[in-house]
């Protein structure tokens, strides 16, 4: 793969950890010779449902839409653009996802970060975390994969931010991950956030994570590119040597032709 032609995984400023304009995404896409670009900013939620710093407050979703749907037509000639959002599953926002996908975007790509309950939202990780915290993770990602509303998995590899070493309980869980995403053929994510962070290879505290991705060649199952831009200058990095290296190291190939 000499060049990354696509991603789906680009947030705004709107989420609040994210900088730069919209329309400056799409030139430093167009400027990478990406062709296919999706907008996926952290879900924004109804009323009530509020994450400061995280994601974008109700009356942010109109903006969004206008904004991206303005750009997808302003650039048509030079770059595909499509809109959806990175969403967790929570079993509470199924039917306003289904009602977003129905008349609002084209696509959700699940992002597992946090859970929800009566209490509020709550990360599942922190530094070591126990593996009851990523056993919680991973039943939560398999239930989302079921409900067929997500096109694929975002960063799988996430829980190995909170994790000092790999073990067989952690591999216990990303086989079990795996093995629900070969089910229901949904793609899985090369995050390339690691990368920028030059975080390849790295034992732990990393996405991309090297003993995760060992596992992918046991399974049946395509993995995707994702950039998880959260500034234009994302697009701008030359990502390909690494991946390319990263890939074959582990036994594996990125779909280089994927579509939403």
């Amino acid at each position: 793969m000499d060049k990354l032609t696509y991603n789906y995984h680009t947030h705004t400023a709107r989420c609040g950890h994210a900088a730069g304009l919209d329309e400056q995404y799409v030139l430093a896409a167009i400027e990478a010779g990406i062709k296919y670009l999706g907008f996926s900013d952290h879900v924004i939620l109804p009323a009530g449902y509020v994450q400061p710093g995280i994601r974008g407050n109700p009356e942010l979703l109109e903006d969004y839409l206008y904004s991206i749907n303005y750009l997808k037509d302003k650039y048509k000639d030079k770059i595909n653009i499509i809109i959806g959002f990175e969403a967790e599953y929570y079993p509470e926002m199924v039917n306003y996802y289904k009602s977003l996908l129905k008349d609002k975007i084209d696509y959700l790509i699940l992002g597992q970060h946090c859970y929800l309950d009566e209490n509020g939202f709550h990360f599942y990780f922190d530094k070591d975390a126990p593996i009851e915290d990523i056993r919680k993770y991973v039943d939560d990602v398999i239930e989302g994969i079921k409900t067929g509303l997500f096109k694929y998995v975002a960063h799988p590899d996430l829980f190995m931010y909170s994790q000092y070493e790999w073990n067989p309980e952690l591999e216990k869980e990303a086989r079990r991950l795996l093995k629900a995403c070969e089910e229901y053929q949904i793609p899985v994510e090369l995050n390339m956030c690691g990368a920028m962070r030059k975080h390849f290879d790295a034992e732990h505290y990393s996405y991309p994570n090297i003993h995760f991705f060992n596992l992918i060649k046991d399974y049946n199952l395509k993995v995707v590119l994702g950039v998880d831009a959260h500034n234009p200058n994302a697009f701008l990095v030359d990502y390909m040597k690494e991946v390319t290296r990263f890939c074959d190291k582990c036994g594996f190939k990125v779909d280089t032709n994927y579509k939403i």
